[in-house]
Formats: structure tokens, C-alpha cells, sequence
């Protein structure tokens, strides 16, 4: 591909931050480092380095959008700035072919003092527009940020809501070839919201290119064509943005890898004298990481220490942040193993089909029950893990089958 096919190129881009101690040893850094050099010591450092971007390398093509994740302090909001020329790299290097309007902190570019009218003309100026072009578009500047006589008021007297209605209408209007948002749409309501995107299709339908920084990883997968995963600074994944989206979920709830280990011979479990799980196993129709609508099944067995009477199994499933999903047992569906005499053992599974979880890292735990459940003969710890990814957007917690009727009330 041309270099004029691409909106934004980042070379190996990295910044640092110097952090001091205590304001002395600014003056000190500022100081004795030239008077050491002058007598020939090596220069001490009186700062701890903090990167906040380390190497970091894409390419973002004309007419693409492309979204940013990570948690916070991953270099997100330093990446936009850098993009936008408000910041400069330490190293390395980036370079835009277009030009830019940004919506970055909230109320950026705008005088306090001035009115939302005066502010318009300001910032239009600074983005390249003429005063009779700017005069042009006021009034639909006007109608999208809807917030009526506010217009004609110091912007110092704005909600936050109101700031980002007028920043957003500016940046629409401007015929920007590079839009770069950071997070600004978080702030509005619903039908603000709604407005904004469909604004955005608008501008991506008409060739605009696209690069914004959001934790709504509902708007990433539907408006993005690919999502850069920022981890500490460094660039962690580039890809689809539902296969990527799905990897960050699960990383922010605790999971360990998009694929779990093969279950073990003997599980980790409590010590209850009765009883010791010898076998358990995960598998499926498709093999790791599973999909919504997969079969997945669990396989066990369990050795009697003593004699037992009948046996119910119950199962548990929790995500990897520790939150509690699924709780069956046997009984609920009249599944009752029948006694076990010491050193026998008894097989079994349970079939979760259709798999209903949504996309995650999860954690299983198997226990064994009398029939009142009164008494433990063996419970493993949570030792087995699986992993579910999609390759559609899919939200929330638990996809409850269920059938929908057009037309019918």
C-alpha cells in the first residue's frame, strides 16, 4: 500500500515521563549533571523513568476507524495527543496526511471566556477554515449541539454535557480528514449518543478516517475495523475488534489465556475421608476456546474411601473475576448415582448444550453430595478451566435460549 493510502503512521513511538521525588531534585537534574560532565564524572539521575509508550508501531489507512483499548495508564490518551501534535515523542516517530480534528480533554481548545459562538469561530480558525466558511455551517454547528441560548454564553457556565455537544458539532463540521476522539461520547446521554454515532457513520461513509479511545467495547465492535490493545504502553494485539475486544474482556476479569490446560489425573480437592475425584476432564464439539451454541462436556469420576449411599453431583461455574455463573445439580434432574461401596468408583458427565455463557474465561468446580445434600463426600477446588469466545458481538453474562415470535403478542 502507498504512503498515500495511509492516514497515520507510528514508528516505533515511545515517550517518557521523568518522575521526581520531591521538587529539589528537579533543580538538581537541571544543575549538577552539566557540573559533573564539566569535571569529567559521569552524570547521576536525579528521576525515576516512567514510560508511559514503549516502541509502539501501526498504521492506520484512509478511510479505516480504529479503536484503542487498555486499562487506564496504558498510554491511550498519550498516543492521542501525540497523534494530534500536542504532545512529542521521546523516540521514534508519527506522522498524519490530513487534517485533524480532536476531541480530546473535556473542554479542550475552548476559552472559558469566550461564548460557545466565539469558541466555534476560534477553534474553526485554528482548523483551517475561513471566517465565511465557519459563518456557513454555525448554524448547523448550532442545531447538532443543541443547547439552545447556551450557545451565546461563556462556555465557563457549561455542563460537561454541554461542553462535549458543542465540541463534537465543531469536529463534525469541519471536513476533517482524521478524526480523534478520547473517550468524549461517554459523557452524553442515550439519544446524544445515538446522535454522535450516527454522525460518525456519516463521516466514515464519506471516506473520513477514524481513531478514538473508549472502554464501550459494545461501540468498538460496531463502528471499528480494527482495535489496537494498549498493555503498560506497549502495543499487546492488533486485530479484529470483536476477536480483540473479547481477549481485553477477559483479561480485565482475570483469565489466564484465551485457551485453558487439559484437565489433570487427580484434581486439586478438599480431604473429606469419603471420597477423592480420580478424573476430570473438559471437552466439547469444537475443542478450546468454545462458542455460544457449542456442546460442552464435562467428564468425572469419584472412588468411594468408604462405603457411600447414593450420590448427587452438583456443578459449579465461575468467571475468572470470581463472579458466581452457574449452580447445578443432578437432583434437579432426578440424576441420583447409587451407592457406592469403599474403593468402587463411579463415572459420569454433564453436557452443558447449547453452551449459553457469553464470550469470557471461566473456572469449574465438581462436587459430590448425599441426597439432602446434607453431606460432602468430595469437592474439587477451582482447578479446571475453559474458555468461550464469539466471532459476533455477543454482551452480557448468559444467553438464555429462548424463541422470538414476530407478530405474535
Amino acid at each position: 500500500m502507498s504512503s498515500d493510502d495511509v492516514a497515520i503512521r507510528v514508528s516505533n513511538l515511545s515517550k517518557r515521563y521523568e518522575i521526581y521525588a520531591n521538587p529539589g531534585d528537579r533543580l538538581k537534574q537541571f544543575v549538577l549533571p552539566r557540573l559533573q560532565r564539566s569535571v569529567g564524572l559521569p552524570p547521576k539521575q536525579y528521576f525515576r523513568e516512567f514510560w508511559a509508550l514503549k516502541d509502539v508501531s501501526f498504521e492506520v489507512n484512509k478511510g479505516e476507524t480504529v479503536g484503542i483499548i487498555g486499562r487506564n495508564g496504558s498510554g491511550k490518551s498519550t498516543l492521542l495527543q501525540m497523534t494530534c501534535g500536542t504532545l512529542s515523542p521521546t523516540e521514534g516517530s508519527i506522522q498524519t496526511n490530513g487534517r485533524i480534528a480532536a476531541l480530546l480533554e473535556l473542554g479542550s481548545g475552548f476559552n472559558p471566556e469566550f461564548t460557545g459562538r466565539e469558541n466555534v469561530f476560534l477553534n474553526g480558525a485554528v482548523l483551517g477554515l475561513q471566517q465565511h466558511e465557519i459563518q456557513e455551517r454555525f448554524a448547523a454547528i448550532a442545531s447538532f449541539a443543541d443547547i439552545g441560548d447556551f450557545i451565546e454564553q461563556p462556555v465557563k457556565t457549561y455542563s460537561s454535557g454541554m461542553f462535549v455537544r458543542l465540541a463534537f458539532a465543531l469536529a463534525i463540521h469541519v471536513d476533517a480528514a482524521i478524526l480523534v476522539v478520547d473517550e468524549a461520547l461517554s459523557v452524553g446521554d442515550i439519544a446524544f449518543q445515538n446522535k454522535c454515532t450516527e454522525a460518525l457513520k456519516r463521516m466514515m461513509a464519506r471516506g473520513a478516517t477514524v481513531l478514538f479511545v473508549t472502554h464501550d467495547l459494545h461501540t468498538l465492535q460496531l463502528l471499528c475495523n480494527r482495535v489496537v490493545w494498549l498493555d503498560r504502553g506497549r502495543v499487546r494485539e492488533i486485530n479484529d475488534p470483536v476477536v480483540v475486544t473479547q481477549e481485553y474482556h477477559a483479561s480485565m476479569l482475570g483469565g489466564q489465556s484465551s485457551v485453558a490446560s487439559p484437565g489433570v489425573a487427580y484434581p486439586m480437592q478438599e480431604d473429606t475421608g469419603k471420597a477423592v475425584f480420580t478424573y476430570l476432564t473438559i471437552s466439547g464439539s469444537t475443542g478450546q476456546p468454545f462458542t455460544p451454541g457449542d456442546l460442552l462436556r464435562i467428564k468425572f469420576s469419584l472412588q468411594a474411601q468408604e462405603d457411600l449411599g447414593p450420590i448427587v453431583f452438583g456443578l459449579s461455574v465461575y468467571r475468572a473475576d470470581g463472579d458466581w455463573i452457574v449452580s447445578q445439580s443432578s437432583r434437579d434432574s432426578d440424576a441420583i448415582w447409587p451407592a457406592l461401596p469403599a474403593g468402587c468408583v463411579n463415572t459420569g458427565s454433564i453436557e452443558l448444550v447449547p453452551l449459553s455463557l457469553t464470550p469470557g474465561d471461566y473456572v469449574i468446580a465438581i462436587g459430590a453430595f448425599c441426597e439432602d445434600y446434607s453431606v460432602c463426600f468430595a469437592m474439587t477446588g477451582l482447578t479446571e478451566r475453559f474458555s468461550v469466545r464469539s466471532t459476533v458481538p455477543v454482551w452480557g453474562k448468559f444467553l438464555h435460549p429462548c424463541r422470538w415470535n414476530i407478530g405474535k403478542p
